[in-house]
């Protein structure tokens, strides 16, 4: 028997057919403009689950139920229709249309159950097109398993349609090729000085006469200081160095950079063929032994106790060289950061390996300089201090920010957290980078795989991009001056012949505009080592304070030359060597007349005192309880009334005061130390004398014993006589020291 029609005049069949693909099309409608994510798709899952519920309860029973849209109704529950019409308005979402009901004869027909969904069975949703709609979702669902199957087959996983992300497209990166914007360049590159005349002019800019009258005076001091640790009559072994001797020496040291020898005593062996004649003209081998064991350019003595300065020897020549380098000329809009390599292989707290460098072991630069010409505009020292690149490259930077410079670096320095906070301070940077800073995972993935050759990769944000480009291996770049833009240009390639010999070929490839512009202007630090090297004179020497300060020296005389070049009006321009020997003859010479006096004194040549330098005690009393040194009797040194000790205070001190020459003029005798910065040296008469009160007392810092030191042996001490004021072992040199007249004399 046909089942009576409905009251719509359709079929019960034909409605149910009609209703199920409204309620798809009301999902569909909902879920349209919603991206399908892990957290959403279960949304989707329950909105048909719930219809396909609502359509077999439609079967089993005569009752009209309304449609919900985004969550399941629990089993049994029955909310009326003015409840679902409430709930689908505050959801904001269409209304459904109602569903057709069919009524079934008979009050036998039994009750359909909801048929329940496994949890491990899920509907597979993929896209179609509809012709009766605009689009669908196509509905696939499998027979419910029976508890046999469940058994024998695996959970199914879900399935449903993800949205494959590009490299880079995450974490605000960008795949759009939008050239990068950058501020024009406001800076005036040149000298801001007046222009010099001739070559000697250039030298004078940087190696003047107050550095080379720091340089003696420092030396004179050093040497004074020794001598009267000695206690010794030198009248015979040291001359205080005049300012014309320093230049001297300055000039042969220099000169020995020029002809190489493998010792410093070959250029004075008249009877051998390496003999250099022109050594013997201006100064004699003991005399030049004589500067350069004594040579320096700071005061021992005023290091602090607590000093955590390990530069502090060469901060004054350092500092004054550096602020030259900046009040003499201003670089153009290209420049480089990289490092440079002091050859040093002696035991050093702060010596680096660096493998990519001809001189692997050694004291690490990092300088600052102009890319075309190789102009070390600014450098510090690395010793060990733990400081970031992100601040070692802002204070180089900091003279020159927000003038618009375009700043080339190698992967040690750049990062995209480093790009980003230089372009805050008008700078633009581009160089390699390791990816593990800053660039997108998917980028990081893309590189370990493979990628053809001559393709680039790359993506943006906001100002910075990030390329990937394959050649023989891939390159990395970091840049906020270019895009993604290639250039056609030409390389040479070995290709392999059947012989198996190998010919060049020239083959055309697409390099970004970013590398390009890398290879061009990242050259100026090693230009400068390259230049450095071919007249090298700064030899090996047991004191690191004495090779680095003829580093500055030589890169004084570097900088010197490359603004020659690109300042001169001379039609024939001098070579490197001829620009040394017009140096190492102005020196040697050394006419007052063409060194003129400086004007103005550079605040860093300042001559650093003494730490002890007051009038107070050098070291603090001691306790009236203070024992005696072991094996020491007490009376051999019981005190005197303060009278007595005071009349004898004026005789028990003697000072070593260099006589001065004759033949020296006013400028010379400015080179000696003054009064207060000579140190004091025990006499006999009161070392010996049992009357005045020796006492052993704790000094802040660690020195040389003086009786060890005369015996040739290294054996250092915290303890020292109070009255002497001299370190002394506690057994027994501290008992030599105050019996014996010759103390310094080993019976063994």
């Amino acid at each position: 028997m046909d089942p009576a029609p409905g009251p719509s005049g359709v079929s019960t069949t034909g409605a149910s057919e009609s209703s199920g693909k409204d309620r798809i099309t009301a999902i569909y409608r909902r879920f349209a403009g919603v991206r399908l994510t892990p957290t959403k798709i279960p949304n989707v899952l329950d909105a048909f689950d719930q219809a396909e519920n609502e359509r077999s309860d439609a079967e089993g029973e005569d009752i009209e139920e309304e449609f919900e849209i985004g969550g399941r109704r629990p089993l049994g529950d029955d909310s009326t229709e003015d409840e679902t019409e409430s709930q689908t308005e505050e959801e904001g979402a269409p209304a459904p249309p109602p569903l057709t009901t069919r009524h079934t004869r008979g009050a036998c027909t039994p009750k359909i159950q909801p048929s329940k969904r496994h949890p491990t069975c899920r509907l597979k949703i993929t896209p179609f097109v509809d012709s009766g709609s605009d689009s669908s979702f196509d509905i696939s669902g499998e027979d419910e398993p029976s508890d046999e199957d469940e058994a024998a087959q695996p959970p199914r996983k879900r399935t449903c349609p993800v949205r494959t992300r590009k490299p880079g497209a995450s974490g605000g990166w960008l795949e759009d090729n939008i050239p990068p914007v950058f501020d024009d360049f406001t800076g005036s590159p040149g000298l801001k000085i007046t222009k010099p005349t001739s070559a000697l002019a250039y030298i004078q800019l940087f190696i003047t006469r107050e550095l080379i009258h720091y340089l003696a005076y420092e030396t004179n001091l050093y040497a004074l200081q020794l001598f009267n640790l000695a206690n010794e009559n030198v009248d015979d072994i040291w001359k205080p160095v005049k300012l014309k001797e320093m230049a001297r020496f300055l000039g042969l040291c220099m000169l020995m950079g020029v002809t190489k020898n493998p010792t410093m005593c070959m250029y004075w062996q008249t009877n051998k063929p390496w003999h250099t004649r022109f050594f013997n003209m201006f100064m004699t081998s003991r005399r030049l032994q004589h500067i350069g064991q004594f040579f320096r350019a700071f005061n021992s003595n005023a290091v602090p106790v607590d000093n955590t300065d390990k530069l502090i020897k060469v901060r004054p020549m350092m500092d004054y060289l550096r602020h030259r380098f900046q009040e003499v000329y201003y670089p153009m809009r290209e420049l480089c950061l990289d490092e440079g390599t002091m050859a040093w292989r002696g035991r050093l707290s702060f010596k680096v390996y660096n493998p990519s460098k001809p001189d692997k072991y050694g004291v690490k630069f990092y300088m600052l300089a102009e890319s075309t010409s190789g102009y070390i505009y600014s450098f510090e020292v690395y010793s060990g201090i733990g400081r970031t690149i992100i601040e070692t490259v802002t204070s180089l930077m900091r003279p020159l920010l927000n003038k618009g410079h375009h700043l080339y670096m190698d992967n040690y320095y750049n990062s995209v957290t480093l790009t980003e906070k230089l372009r805050e301070v008008g700078v633009n940077t581009c160089g390699t980078i390791r990816l593990l800073r800053g660039a997108p995972k998917d980028l990081q993935q893309l590189a370990k795989s493979k990628i053809d050759v001559d393709t680039t990769v790359y993506c943006r944000k906001d100002n910075t991009f990030i390329l990937l480009w394959k050649d023989k291996r891939v390159v990395s770049m970091i840049t906020n001056l270019h895009n993604a833009d290639t250039k056609k240009v030409q390389k040479r390639k070995r290709v392999r012949r059947a012989d198996g010999t190998v010919r060049l070929q020239q083959v055309v490839v697409n390099k970004p505009q970013a590398i390009v512009d890398y290879n061009k202007f990242m050259k100026g630090v090693d230009h400068f080592d390259q230049m450095v090297k071919y007249y090298h004179f700064a030899r090996k020497c047991h004191k690191w304070t004495k090779k680095i300060t003829f580093y500055f020296l030589q890169m004084a005389l570097q900088n010197a030359y490359a603004l020659y070049k690109a300042n001169t009006d001379d039609r024939r321009k001098l070579t490197l060597l001829q620009f040394h020997e017009v140096a190492i003859w102005s020196l040697l010479k050394f006419d007052k007349a063409e060194w003129p006096a400086t004007t103005t004194p550079s605040p860093h040549l300042v001559h650093a005192p003494d730490i002890n330098d007051d009038t107070g005690p050098v070291y603090p009393a001691a306790e009236p309880s203070t024992p005696g040194p072991s094996g020491v009797r007490r009376p051999l040194f019981t005190s005197t009334p303060s009278a007595e000790a005071e009349s004898d205070e004026d005789n028990s001190y003697s000072t070593l005061v260099f006589e001065n020459n004759s033949e020296s003029d006013d400028s010379d005798s400015s080179l000696l130390p003054t009064q207060r910065q000579q140190r004091r040296v025990v006499i006999a008469e009161t070392r010996l004398n049992y009357k005045l009160k020796h006492e052993l007392v704790k000094i802040p810092k660690r020195r040389r014993c003086e009786v060890c030191a005369k015996l040739g042996i290294r054996k250092e001490t915290g303890i020292a006589c109070k009255t002497c004021d001299v370190p002394l072992c506690v057994i027994p040199c501290y008992t030599t020291y105050h019996r014996k007249r010759v103390y310094w004399v080993d019976k063994k």
